[in-house]
């Protein structure tokens, strides 16, 4: 697994940005827009202070392990980070553990396990 650290652009850097992340789990997807910054979990609704902007609660995250701010994923310098959020039952990248607080780069096809909750991530364009 690729351990970075994050980084600036060098002037004239090749980069691809993607405008949405697609979530597939069993078959199902979940497709949210690209943000600087997202937080994946299980949203509490009745909570006005939620952060949460992927919510996996439709794919059965309270029952495979998943915390309320399990992970996030965050755009910079034109790479995409994945990063745990010091959850209780961990995260894995392409089935190695990701440390809490240690940024791994996203590639389009990559597997994330957020505890037992198994999806693979898609980097998609405008046109996908």
């Amino acid at each position: 697994m690729d351990e970075v650290r994050l980084h600036r652009p060098e002037p004239g850097a090749d980069t691809f940005i993607p405008k949405r992340y697609e979530f597939r789990v069993d078959g199902r997807r979940l497709v949210v827009p690209v943000e600087p910054e997202l937080v994946v979990g299980r949203r509490k609704p009745e909570d006005p202070d939620d952060d949460v902007t992927v919510d996996l609660t439709r794919f059965g995250a309270a029952n495979l392990g998943v915390s309320r701010r399990h992970s996030s994923i965050l755009i910079e310098a034109g790479d995409v980070f994945l990063v745990d959020l010091n959850s209780t039952n961990g995260t894995r990248l392409n089935g190695k553990a990701a440390r809490p607080g240690q940024p791994y780069r996203l590639r389009d096809g990559d597997e994330i396990e957020f505890a037992q909750l198994r999806c693979v991530i898609r980097l998609l364009d405008a046109s996908r």
